[in-house]
Protein backbone atom coordinates (compact mmCIF):
# COMPACT_ATOMS: atom_id res chain seq x y z
CA UNK A 1 0.00 0.00 0.00
CA UNK A 2 2.63 2.25 0.90
CA UNK A 3 5.61 2.84 -2.21
CA UNK A 4 8.27 4.76 -2.95
CA UNK A 5 9.75 5.05 0.33
CA UNK A 6 12.49 7.68 0.26
CA UNK A 7 14.45 8.02 3.25
CA UNK A 8 13.87 6.07 6.98
CA UNK A 9 15.69 6.71 10.14
CA UNK A 10 16.09 5.54 12.96
CA UNK A 11 15.46 6.61 16.77
CA UNK A 12 17.08 5.10 19.91
CA UNK A 13 15.01 5.18 23.02
CA UNK A 14 16.93 3.57 25.92
CA UNK A 15 13.80 3.25 28.05
CA UNK A 16 12.27 0.38 25.31
CA UNK A 17 10.83 2.20 22.85
CA UNK A 18 11.83 2.59 19.19
CA UNK A 19 10.83 5.19 16.63
CA UNK A 20 11.22 4.45 12.65
CA UNK A 21 10.43 7.35 10.88
CA UNK A 22 9.55 7.24 6.90
CA UNK A 23 9.28 9.82 4.72
CA UNK A 24 6.87 8.55 1.23
CA UNK A 25 6.62 9.90 -1.88
CA UNK A 26 3.88 12.51 -1.38
CA UNK A 27 1.29 14.55 -3.26
CA UNK A 28 0.35 18.35 -2.72
CA UNK A 29 1.34 21.12 -4.02
CA UNK A 30 4.03 23.19 -1.64
CA UNK A 31 2.68 26.35 -0.65
CA UNK A 32 5.05 29.47 0.51
CA UNK A 33 4.11 28.93 3.67
CA UNK A 34 5.07 25.15 3.97
CA UNK A 35 9.14 24.99 5.18
CA UNK A 36 11.76 22.66 3.11
CA UNK A 37 12.27 19.66 4.40
CA UNK A 38 15.68 18.47 3.82
CA UNK A 39 16.33 15.95 1.36
CA UNK A 40 13.09 16.02 0.34
CA UNK A 41 11.39 13.83 -2.58
CA UNK A 42 12.48 14.23 -6.09
CA UNK A 43 9.99 16.68 -6.63
CA UNK A 44 10.38 19.97 -5.14
CA UNK A 45 6.15 20.80 -5.90
CA UNK A 46 5.77 17.98 -3.48
CA UNK A 47 5.30 17.14 0.19
CA UNK A 48 6.04 13.96 1.77
CA UNK A 49 3.98 11.64 3.27
CA UNK A 50 5.05 10.53 6.55
CA UNK A 51 4.83 7.63 8.47
CA UNK A 52 6.01 7.31 11.91
CA UNK A 53 6.61 3.50 13.47
CA UNK A 54 7.18 2.99 17.60
CA UNK A 55 7.75 -1.05 18.61
CA UNK A 56 7.08 -0.72 21.93
CA UNK A 57 9.47 -2.61 24.60
CA UNK A 58 12.00 -3.32 21.85
CA UNK A 59 15.87 -2.96 23.05
CA UNK A 60 18.63 -1.18 21.58
CA UNK A 61 20.10 -4.26 19.89
CA UNK A 62 16.44 -6.20 19.04
CA UNK A 63 17.07 -5.22 15.56
CA UNK A 64 19.77 -6.56 13.09
CA UNK A 65 21.00 -3.26 11.90
CA UNK A 66 22.12 -2.61 15.71
CA UNK A 67 23.78 -6.48 16.27
CA UNK A 68 21.10 -8.82 16.91
CA UNK A 69 21.11 -12.02 16.15
CA UNK A 70 17.63 -12.17 15.67
CA UNK A 71 16.69 -11.67 11.52
CA UNK A 72 14.96 -8.24 10.85
CA UNK A 73 15.82 -8.02 7.16
CA UNK A 74 13.12 -5.44 6.40
CA UNK A 75 13.65 -2.97 9.10
CA UNK A 76 17.31 -3.23 8.10
CA UNK A 77 17.13 -2.32 4.65
CA UNK A 78 15.19 0.33 5.81
CA UNK A 79 17.85 1.48 8.25
CA UNK A 80 20.75 1.16 6.03
CA UNK A 81 18.71 3.24 3.10
CA UNK A 82 18.13 5.85 5.51
CA UNK A 83 19.57 7.46 8.78
CA UNK A 84 20.40 5.99 11.49
CA UNK A 85 20.69 8.74 14.75
CA UNK A 86 22.07 6.88 18.09
CA UNK A 87 21.55 10.06 21.05
CA UNK A 88 17.92 10.33 21.26
CA UNK A 89 17.25 12.74 24.30
CA UNK A 90 15.08 10.22 26.65
CA UNK A 91 12.62 9.44 29.62
CA UNK A 92 13.27 6.47 31.60
CA UNK A 93 9.57 5.22 30.90
CA UNK A 94 6.78 4.78 27.88
CA UNK A 95 4.41 7.36 28.42
CA UNK A 96 7.14 10.35 29.37
CA UNK A 97 9.01 9.46 26.46
CA UNK A 98 6.06 9.05 23.94
CA UNK A 99 5.19 12.64 25.13
CA UNK A 100 8.76 14.00 23.89
CA UNK A 101 8.27 12.14 20.80
CA UNK A 102 5.27 13.70 19.99
CA UNK A 103 5.65 17.40 21.12
CA UNK A 104 9.55 17.65 20.58
CA UNK A 105 10.16 19.30 23.93
CA UNK A 106 11.19 17.57 27.62
CA UNK A 107 8.51 15.48 29.09
CA UNK A 108 7.62 17.93 31.97
CA UNK A 109 6.25 20.66 29.96
CA UNK A 110 4.56 18.05 28.05
CA UNK A 111 3.13 17.50 31.40
CA UNK A 112 4.22 13.74 31.51
CA UNK A 113 6.78 14.15 34.55
CA UNK A 114 6.37 10.33 35.06
CA UNK A 115 4.12 7.47 33.93
CA UNK A 116 0.47 7.77 33.99
CA UNK A 117 -0.14 6.76 38.40
CA UNK A 118 3.18 6.38 38.81
CA UNK A 119 3.57 9.61 40.53
CA UNK A 120 5.21 10.14 43.91
CA UNK A 121 2.97 12.08 46.54
CA UNK A 122 4.99 15.33 46.56
CA UNK A 123 4.58 15.63 42.71
CA UNK A 124 0.19 15.28 42.94
CA UNK A 125 -1.15 18.69 41.42
CA UNK A 126 2.36 19.80 40.55
CA UNK A 127 3.07 21.37 37.06
CA UNK A 128 4.73 18.88 34.63
CA UNK A 129 2.60 15.94 36.58
CA UNK A 130 -0.73 16.58 34.91
CA UNK A 131 -0.67 12.66 33.87
CA UNK A 132 -1.59 13.36 30.35
CA UNK A 133 -0.11 15.13 27.03
CA UNK A 134 -0.75 19.07 27.87
CA UNK A 135 -2.34 21.24 25.77
CA UNK A 136 0.41 23.85 26.56
CA UNK A 137 2.55 22.12 24.10
CA UNK A 138 1.41 21.57 20.44
CA UNK A 139 1.47 17.71 19.24
CA UNK A 140 3.41 17.03 15.84
CA UNK A 141 -0.52 15.81 14.81
CA UNK A 142 -1.45 19.44 15.41
CA UNK A 143 1.59 21.19 13.80
CA UNK A 144 0.57 19.25 10.12
CA UNK A 145 -2.90 19.50 10.30
CA UNK A 146 -2.42 23.16 10.33
CA UNK A 147 -0.23 22.45 7.51
CA UNK A 148 -2.72 20.82 5.61
CA UNK A 149 -1.67 17.26 6.11
CA UNK A 150 -3.95 14.32 7.16
CA UNK A 151 -3.32 13.21 10.17
CA UNK A 152 -4.14 9.48 11.46
CA UNK A 153 -2.82 7.31 14.85
CA UNK A 154 -3.32 4.07 15.22
CA UNK A 155 -1.70 1.91 18.14
CA UNK A 156 -0.69 2.85 21.65
CA UNK A 157 -1.61 5.95 23.08
CA UNK A 158 -0.68 6.08 26.94
CA UNK A 159 -1.37 9.68 27.43
CA UNK A 160 -4.44 10.53 28.71
CA UNK A 161 -7.72 8.47 28.60
CA UNK A 162 -10.41 11.31 28.05
CA UNK A 163 -11.80 12.39 25.67
CA UNK A 164 -9.94 15.95 25.52
CA UNK A 165 -6.64 14.51 25.84
CA UNK A 166 -7.75 11.74 23.52
CA UNK A 167 -5.63 11.37 20.02
CA UNK A 168 -8.82 13.21 18.72
CA UNK A 169 -8.30 16.09 20.92
CA UNK A 170 -4.32 16.67 19.81
CA UNK A 171 -4.75 16.62 16.01
CA UNK A 172 -5.34 13.31 14.92
CA UNK A 173 -8.48 13.68 12.44
CA UNK A 174 -8.84 9.69 12.47
CA UNK A 175 -7.78 7.59 15.17
CA UNK A 176 -7.97 3.74 16.87
CA UNK A 177 -6.30 4.48 20.15
CA UNK A 178 -4.89 1.80 22.90
CA UNK A 179 -5.20 4.20 26.05
CA UNK A 180 -3.45 2.08 28.83
CA UNK A 181 -0.05 0.57 28.88
CA UNK A 182 -0.76 -2.33 27.31
CA UNK A 183 -3.75 -4.86 26.71
CA UNK A 184 -4.35 -8.16 25.46
CA UNK A 185 -3.16 -9.17 21.60
CA UNK A 186 -6.91 -10.43 21.11
CA UNK A 187 -9.06 -9.42 23.27
CA UNK A 188 -10.00 -6.65 25.84
CA UNK A 189 -7.70 -7.84 28.23
CA UNK A 190 -6.56 -5.36 30.14
CA UNK A 191 -2.92 -5.35 31.30
CA UNK A 192 -3.76 -5.34 35.11
CA UNK A 193 -6.92 -5.42 37.27
CA UNK A 194 -10.75 -5.81 35.88
CA UNK A 195 -13.15 -4.71 33.13
CA UNK A 196 -12.18 -4.40 29.80
CA UNK A 197 -9.02 -2.82 28.02
CA UNK A 198 -10.00 1.01 27.30
CA UNK A 199 -9.86 1.87 23.29
CA UNK A 200 -11.01 4.61 21.50
CA UNK A 201 -11.72 4.99 17.71
CA UNK A 202 -11.97 9.06 17.43
CA UNK A 203 -13.47 9.59 20.62
CA UNK A 204 -16.19 6.91 20.74
CA UNK A 205 -14.98 4.06 23.36
CA UNK A 206 -15.06 0.68 22.16
CA UNK A 207 -16.70 -1.70 23.37
CA UNK A 208 -16.03 -4.89 21.52
CA UNK A 209 -13.04 -6.32 18.96
CA UNK A 210 -13.16 -8.20 16.20
CA UNK A 211 -13.30 -11.80 16.36
CA UNK A 212 -10.21 -12.08 14.47
CA UNK A 213 -8.65 -9.17 16.16
CA UNK A 214 -4.60 -9.25 16.70
CA UNK A 215 -2.98 -6.16 17.75
CA UNK A 216 -0.61 -5.98 15.34
CA UNK A 217 -2.29 -6.94 12.60
CA UNK A 218 -5.11 -4.71 12.95
CA UNK A 219 -3.25 -1.83 13.89
CA UNK A 220 -1.67 -1.65 10.31
CA UNK A 221 -5.05 -2.25 8.61
CA UNK A 222 -6.99 0.20 10.36
CA UNK A 223 -4.00 2.71 9.39
CA UNK A 224 -4.31 1.68 5.73
CA UNK A 225 -7.99 2.31 5.78
CA UNK A 226 -7.80 5.49 6.77
CA UNK A 227 -4.99 6.25 4.35
CA UNK A 228 -6.53 5.17 1.55
CA UNK A 229 -9.39 7.04 2.40
CA UNK A 230 -8.45 10.10 1.10
CA UNK A 231 -5.82 9.35 -1.04
CA UNK A 232 -6.93 10.90 -4.08
CA UNK A 233 -7.44 14.35 -3.12
CA UNK A 234 -3.51 15.46 -3.38
CA UNK A 235 -2.69 16.31 0.64
CA UNK A 236 -0.43 14.48 2.13
CA UNK A 237 -0.92 12.28 5.09
CA UNK A 238 1.45 11.74 8.75
CA UNK A 239 0.58 8.53 10.28
CA UNK A 240 1.34 7.41 13.90
CA UNK A 241 1.31 3.70 14.12
CA UNK A 242 2.53 2.73 17.58
CA UNK A 243 2.44 -1.04 18.36
CA UNK A 244 1.98 -2.50 21.29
Amino acid sequence: MIRNIHKGSFFRNISGVFALVLLVSGCGDRTDSTPDIKQAPESDTQRPNILFIVADDLGYTDLGIYGSEIETPNLDRLARDGVMFSNFYTAPTCSPTRAMLLSGVDNHPAGMGSMYREIAPNQVGQRGYEEHLHTRVATIGELLGDAGYHTYMTGKWHLGYRDDNSPAARGFERSFASLAGGAGHFDLLPIVGPGNAPYREDRDIVDELPEDFYSSRFFTRKMIDYIDSNRDDDRPFFGYLAYT
